[in-house]
């Protein structure tokens, strides 16, 4: 997908999609699945990096920084000319979406130092129900029958993708299902301000502003504790960049993309495909064994987005600024 443009022209990032004027979504959910394989890929890449000897909070930093700095120099070399927003509403915006980005992983990171990783991964992926509540309740945008049975077939399959059911919750921590709730709850913001942000600036400008706030946010966590050196070393480079490049820019272009096109609650379900696609890649690139929870999980996540394609939807109005 290019992303050096001129002028915004439709279906380049900058403009508003035609996709999404005659409420059609095939290219929404296809990037957002694009987005989920990648996730799912620096998963393994940044477990790797972990069991080496990289501080997670460290990587969660670095990734912000060199996605912040690729954001930047893509932002530059495109000219759009998009009406300006009232300046404060913008701020506030940007400001919350860079600090959701920012502390999603880091939470995260800190639910699984505390709980088993199935237990914070279901944690996390009860974000999709969030959204939906949300733009329900406060944004007015009740979800379909189509959109409620794609949400329930998506928790579910998570649920045994990541085989619960057999590994119990064992010995729960209360911070750590705290961490776990946490960055379900910043999972939910990241998508609904992504969508609103993206309305205003595009996804690619939406995503510059944020990653710089996000960006400054781990650098001045840094501080107190040095120079991160370990991710400087020749034989952490190529995953710390595969990471910040690959597992953070490229996905969350792709994600806020996508989500102006299928609508926030959409994306996050569709989103639930990272953990499917992580066992997936596990099998495939580990050597990991796929259970018939698991493939029973997987194949309804799929269905689950299969569900998104389907029913009647009418025309979407255009987000407004």
């Amino acid at each position: 997908m290019p992303l050096v443009v001129t002028e915004p022209t439709p279906g380049s990032i900058s403009s508003a999609p035609a996709e999404a004027r005659r409420g059609r979504s095939p290219a929404g959910l296809a990037a957002i699945a694009a987005a989920a394989a990648l996730w799912a890929i620096a998963a393994i890449v940044a477990r790797d990096l972990f069991d080496a000897g990289v501080v997670p909070l460290e990587l969660a930093q670095a990734r912000a920084v060199i996605a912040a700095i690729g954001f930047l120099a893509l932002n530059l070399r495109t000219r759009d000319r998009r009406r300006a927003p009232p300046a404060r509403r913008a701020a506030v915006l940007t400001l919350s979406l860079g600090l959701a980005i920012a502390l999603v992983n880091g939470t995260y990171y800190l639910a699984i130092e505390r709980l088993s990783v199935a237990v914070a991964v279901v944690l996390q992926y009860t974000a999709p129900v969030l959204v939906v509540l949300w733009t329900a309740l406060v944004a007015g945008r009740p979800p379909s029958r189509q959109v409620i049975a794609a949400l329930v077939a998506a928790v579910i399959g998570v649920v045994l993708v990541v085989e619960l059911p057999l590994g119990g919750f064992g010995d729960l921590n209360g911070a750590g299902v705290a961490f776990g709730l946490a960055s379900a709850t910043l999972f939910a913001t990241y998508s609904l301000l992504s969508e609103e942000l993206g309305a205003i600036y595009g996804a690619l400008g939406a995503m510059s502003r944020a990653f710089v706030v996000a960006a400054a946010f781990w650098i001045a966590y840094q501080v107190p504790f040095g120079w991160p050196a370990e991710l400087f070393e020749l034989r952490h480079l190529a995953g710390v960049l595969f990471v910040g490049l690959a597992g953070t820019l490229s996905p969350f272009l792709l994600y806020v993309w996508g989500i102006r096109r299928v609508r926030a609650e959409r994306a996050s379900i569709a989103a639930t495909l990272e953990p499917v696609l992580a066992a997936l890649f596990a099998w495939v690139l580990l050597g990991q064994s796929l259970g018939p929870l698991q493939l029973a999980g997987g194949v309804l996540v799929c269905a689950a987005v299969g569900l998104l394609q389907t029913g009647r939807r009418g025309p979407m109005r255009a987000p407004e600024p």
